[in-house]
């Protein structure tokens, strides 16, 4: 094996390895498009800056959209695009609630209050929005029902959402993948320095 053999194949196993872009329900922007069995809604979330944006990456930061990690509590904007058009002629109802994770029942998270909630009505442009605000950081999740009234548990959508919690395991993708390749990358100069002096050997005793 010699070196430019040796270049290209570390090359090719380390971007094999390397740190994914964020994968789905996460799309460009930030936003994600959360799907079910039978419905589908492009959502994402506003938290606009507690003061006014001086400078361009302040700007940029403000118009920033969130999927479903908030960073911070207050006021925020959740957007809704439902792109089944079949959906813009029935009646939607949609609640924001606080929950505790594993509280309820076979381990699923406890409603503990609602913080928001609009009734049934009919979104004919397909797009909705709404206006909570946080008072405090936690576990909460938006709840999209189809149908009104008449929905089946089928027809429930709900988007996980946290606010202003920042995970201390929030790295581990990163030390992972960053592990995978330097075990890749370990192993292969194993590989290399042996056959290279094997080779130098062999040339030596020739």
């Amino acid at each position: 094996m010699n070196l430019r053999i040796f270049i290209t194949l570390l090359a090719l196993l380390v971007a094999g390895f390397s740190l994914p872009g964020q994968a789905a329900p996460n799309m460009k922007g930030r936003a994600c498009m959360v799907t079910t069995d039978f419905y589908i809604v492009h959502f994402s979330a506003f938290q606009p800056p507690a003061k006014k944006p001086e400078t361009d990456a302040e700007r940029k930061e403000a118009f920033r959209p969130y999927c479903h990690e908030l960073p911070r509590t207050g006021t925020t904007y959740l957007g809704m695009d439902f792109i089944d058009r079949d959906v813009r002629e029935m009646p939607i109802s949609m609640k924001v609630v606080e929950e505790k994770p594993g509280a309820g029942e076979e381990g699923k998270s406890q409603v503990t209050r609602v913080i928001k909630e609009v009734p049934p009505k009919l979104y004919p442009q397909g797009v909705a929005d709404l206006r909570v605000d946080f008072d405090k950081q936690g576990h909460y999740a938006l709840i999209i029902q189809f149908g009104g009234e008449d929905a089946l548990e089928e027809d429930i959508m709900r988007i996980p959402l946290t606010v202003a919690l920042t995970s201390p395991w929030a790295h581990i993708p990163f030390i992972k993948y960053a592990a995978a390749a330097a075990i890749v990358v370990f192993f292969t100069m194993v590989i290399f320095f042996i056959s290279h002096f094997r080779g130098a050997r062999k040339a030596t005793q020739a």
